[in-house]
């Protein structure tokens, strides 16, 4: 939900791209919840899984780098954004 609370405020002119997005996030989030158990978790295994607490805590240190990295790049975004729309409006008063 974090990722597309940051994709409205960040594509707020860009509908089609926000409604791609939104839509392979979906696709993506029930294929991970559909089959990943099943690859992660084999009932021939149970209950000493080998692969699935790590590959699960290997998934969940990745997202936590990939939020942080995405909210560190829409943050230098912004900036540079503020210091492009300042400069237009100090180029367009000079005239």
């Amino acid at each position: 939900m974090l990722l597309c609370a940051w994709a409205s405020a960040h594509l707020e002119k860009e509908p089609q791209v926000r409604t791609v997005l939104f839509a392979t996030g979906t696709l993506f989030s029930y294929l991970f919840s559909a089959f990943l158990p099943i690859a992660a978790y084999p009932a021939a295994q149970a209950p000493h899984w080998h692969i699935g607490a790590k590959l699960y805590l290997g998934l969940s240190v990745f997202a936590s780098v990939l939020f942080v990295s995405i909210f560190f790049i829409l943050k230098w975004q912004a900036k540079r954004d503020k210091r492009k729309e300042r400069a237009e409006h100090d180029d367009s008063s000079d005239l």
